[in-house]
């Protein structure tokens, strides 16, 4: 006979309150929108399953409408819910069909249809106890957390994470407690949600949840804030032969992060500290992520700022940070894309993607930082490449998936650590900016003397530095030209195998941006930019010398709920992108436009 064990369930109590009449007394529709989108290139590419250029498309047209309604029930209850048509592959010239002649077949895809779906929906609950102060159910940004722990949800996905969230005081003043039960996504967790290879498809996936508590308080004029979450993915352990007295299940994998953190002033510097523990435990599974034949990982992440903006020297302003993160940190629920972590700016994003036709002229934005996990692949002399060039990976779950050209790419911080210093200046209304950064990393290991040395590869012995210098001026003409520069310089070496200087790798990322921009008109603005980069690339079989110019123009028009924007590139240059021995002529022209209606 099978026990029936008696399990905590946080989940959202029936409180019950007295609300006059039945009907909200006010609904409110701000921020719904319309959005239309327009993708030009001479890669003349489109794409059946989206047209975001990261997944492989540079033409079309695309409208998607956006309804959000927020409807106050009583003084204590809300309600709201977000209705999106998200149509990536529903171009105008669709018409909702899958092929040109206008005939639909069983190969059509629901996405061209232009459906609308319920991204989100909420009930939040503020009933004013002494112990809780607010309790929502339904969709959440994820936000009221931190990015190392439960992070903020990437915009087009956010409303699609739902969960408990329960907020209240604690008796110390200023003090507050919070808990959450995020609904984990199948993707999310451990293989996907299909459990051990053994056991294919799972039905507990359905209910599987991160749970996590914090509490937030002062000591003194110390901010404080900690937390604690777990995962424990579950799947059926069955024995018996027979479900009429219900089935078991087990615990396959777990995954625990800790967090504490406090920030305060002291003689005038601004400080922050944080330091993160995760556990990864799978006795039964090796995790894809860790492709590794141990399956008990530990990881910690340090970080530490210091701004000091009370200096001698007027017009002087200095930021310093320290981050330590282990190659084995991990955590499932993990900003992925929204919240930029580190200080640096990371990679050259000009090279993000090189090689991929579609994307030779980068992305027109830097790079930011993502606790997320990389996706690591061994290339060349056996080492963690990725395809920033820099970071241990810009893939896994770091989303860069669905990105146009113009949006910021994200690459993981998973085994990074070293400093970053950010010196600002300004001097007779020019302002100037320097950053240095020096990267070591924590999957630096010979001999496979790592639980993740699979994952990251067993010989790595590599070290980064960053240089960034940028300048501004506005030449009091036409209204304000405004005058900008930026040089940035990346050396990132790797001597890989110590013993064996076949492998040594070097690769040099150095390039310039100027850039002119002036209010053509009240409502017009226009920029023109013009960068070099270059990308040499030094081993002991191969040289390899890359090169690339990249010519903008961006437009932006705003009237009251109303703005559209452009941005067109034209790149030219040459390079060995696959690193044949072969130089290529390297030409592209790529145009996105936008129009967006706020109501």
């Amino acid at each position: 006979m099978k026990k029936l064990p008696l399990k905590p369930v946080v989940a959202a109590a029936m409180l019950a309150m007295a609300a006059t009449g039945a009907m909200a007394q006010k609904l409110d529709f701000g921020g719904s929108n319309i959005y239309i989108k327009f993708l030009d290139g001479d890669q003349r590419r489109s794409s059946d399953s989206s047209g975001d250029t990261a997944s492989g498309a540079d033409q079309g047209q695309w409208s998607e409408f956006e309804l959000r309604i927020k409807a106050t029930i009583s003084r204590q209850v809300e309600a709201g819910v977000r209705l999106q048509s998200r149509s990536p592959a529903a171009y105008w010239t669709n018409f909702g069909f899958n092929n040109n002649e206008g005939f639909t077949d069983s190969n059509a895809r629901p996405q061209q249809s232009k459906f609308m779906k319920l991204r989100g929906a909420y009930v939040l609950l503020t009933p004013g106890y002494s112990w809780l102060d607010q309790a929502l159910i339904g969709s959440s940004d994820w936000g009221q957390f931190d990015p190392f722990t439960v992070g903020v949800v990437r915009y087009i996905d956010r409303d699609n994470y739902n969960g408990l969230y329960f907020k209240g005081s604690l008796p110390v003043r200023g003090a507050t407690w919070e808990v959450g039960r995020l609904s984990l996504p199948s993707y999310l967790q451990s293989n996907y949600g299909q459990g051990p290879a053994c056991c294919g498809s799972d039905d507990t996936q359905f209910n599987e949840a991160v749970y996590i508590g914090q509490l937030k308080g002062s000591l003194g004029p110390v901010k404080l804030a900690s937390s604690y979450q777990f995962f424990n993915d579950r799947v059926l352990a069955d024995t018996d032969g027979t479900d009429l007295n219900g089935r078991d299940s087990r615990t396959f994998a777990k995954n625990k992060v800790a967090m504490i953190k406090a920030e305060g002033s002291v003689a005038g510097i601004d400080l922050k500290g944080a330091l993160y523990g995760s556990t990864y435990k799978a006795p039964f599974f090796d995790q894809p992520w860790i492709n590794s034949p141990k399956s008990d990982v530990r990881g910690k992440a340090i970080k530490l700022d210091a701004a000091f903006a009370s200096l001698p020297v007027k017009g002087l302003s200095v930021n310093y940070q320290y981050f330590d993160i282990g190659a084995g940190y991990y955590s499932n629920t993990a900003t992925r894309r929204e919240s930029d972590v580190l200080l640096t700016e990371g990679s050259e994003a000009a090279w993000y993607k090189w090689g991929d036709a579609i994307w030779l002229g980068g992305a027109a934005k830097d790079y930011q930082q993502a606790p997320s996990s990389a996706k690591c692949f061994v290339s060349g002399g056996g080492r963690c490449r990725s395809d920033s060039g820099l970071a241990a990976g810009a893939n896994g779950l770091v989303d860069n998936d669905f990105m146009d050209f113009d949006e910021a790419p994200n690459e993981s911080v998973q085994g990074w650590k070293g400093h970053t210093l950010v010196a600002n200046y300004e001097i007779a209304k020019i302002p100037m900016a320097l950053e240095l950064t020096r990267l070591g990393y924590n999957y630096n290991w010979q001999n496979g003397s790592s639980a993740l040395a699979n994952y990251f590869a067993p010989f790595n012995d590599r070290r980064t530095n960053i240089g960034v210098f940028k300048i501004g001026y506005v030449v009091p003409a036409m209204g304000g030209i405004e005058l900008g520069a930026k040089v940035k310089r990346v050396l990132d070496k790797n001597k890989g195998q110590i013993s064996n200087a076949a492998d040594d790798r070097e690769t040099r990322d150095n390039g310039y941006t100027l850039t002119a921009g002036n209010q053509l008109f009240g409502d017009l603005y226009g920029a023109l930019s013009y960068g070099r980069y270059t990308r040499d690339i030094r081993t002991p079989g191969l040289n390899v010398d890359n090169e690339k110019s990249i010519t903008g123009i961006r437009l932006s028009y705003n009237l009251a709920g109303f703005e559209t924007g452009l941005l067109s590139q034209w790149v030219s240059g040459d390079g060995d992108p696959g690193e044949t021995g072969t130089r290529r002529d390297i030409k592209q022209y790529r145009m996105k436009a936008f129009v967006k209606a706020i109501f």
